[in-house]
């Protein structure tokens, strides 16, 4: 059938409009994924006691947390760029578990591209795509986390590794678990063991106007002290991330050592 002339031209009028209003140009798709932004620095662990981060940070403790990683002796998931993690919380009847991928040494683009290639979508809302900025890297995370109550055998104050372990092949993911194949995912986490744990503090507090969250980690007589805020925009995340890049340098509170969370467990 064919469009009248007038049609036709009503057409290309609308299209052209919706061009202007969202942006785009023709041909132009906006991505689905748009992932957020965690900036994130390690501090000086000598120079950070509990007084010293409420003074410089405004801070206030929040809470006592102990933390689980699980891998294989050999650390098959760190190879292929998964985390796993288990926070239980002092004091309360909570814990949750988290499950990340990672997709390294790629464009935002071709990260993205290849996380819709897996299923995702962008509207999962209880999926978190993030990009992870520390020690100069950036790298695109697919993360979900989910809170669980405390039982008997894993709390703050009680741990049993087998049951802990259950916990987190009983809650993985589907589309996590199934970025390989099921059942490597499985054997995998099945033949787990555990690293940690990590004692941390965590605080809340400010830094140069920007919301500031610090964790004091110790594990196997180390420090570690993390300062990182969040940023949905990139640019504006670009900006942050410079300015206390900058200050923390010249305050002189800026460590060295930039690796993160989980390699200063696993790693010992």
């Amino acid at each position: 059938m064919k469009m009248s002339r007038r049609f036709v031209l009503w057409l290309s009028f609308t299209m052209t409009l919706l061009f202007i209003v969202c942006g785009c140009s023709p041909g132009q798709v906006e991505a689905a994924i748009e992932p957020g932004n965690e900036i994130k620095f390690n501090l000086k662990s000598d120079m950070f006691t509990e007084s010293r981060i409420k003074e410089v940070f405004s801070a206030v403790k929040q809470d006592e947390v102990k933390i689980y990683y699980f891998d294989t002796l050999d650390k098959v998931f760190a190879k292929a760029d998964y985390n796993h993690r288990l926070r239980v919380y002092k004091g309360k009847k909570k814990m949750d578990v988290t499950y990340k991928k990672m997709i390294k040494d790629t464009s935002i683009a071709e990260a993205i591209q290849i996380a819709e290639q897996h299923g995702f979508t962008g509207k999962e809302d209880n999926y978190k795509f993030e990009m992870d900025r520390k020690g100069g890297r950036s790298v695109f995370t697919i993360s979900r986390k989910d809170k669980l109550k405390v039982s008997p055998n894993v709390s703050y104050d009680t741990f049993d590794y087998a049951d802990a372990r259950q916990i987190l092949i009983n809650n993985a993911p589907d589309k996590i678990a199934g970025w390989e194949t099921n059942d490597w995912y499985q054997n995998i986490l099945s033949s787990s063991i555990v690293f940690g744990p990590a004692e941390a503090i965590t605080y809340e507090g400010t830094y140069l106007g920007y919301a500031a969250d610090i964790e004091v980690w110790n594990h196997a007589g180390s420090l570690m002290v993390e300062i990182s805020t969040k940023e949905a925009d990139a640019k504006k995340a670009d900006q942050i991330e410079e300015l206390w890049l900058k200050q923390l340098q010249w305050e002189g509170y800026l460590s060295p050592d930039q690796r993160g969370k989980t390699s200063f467990v696993m790693d010992k």
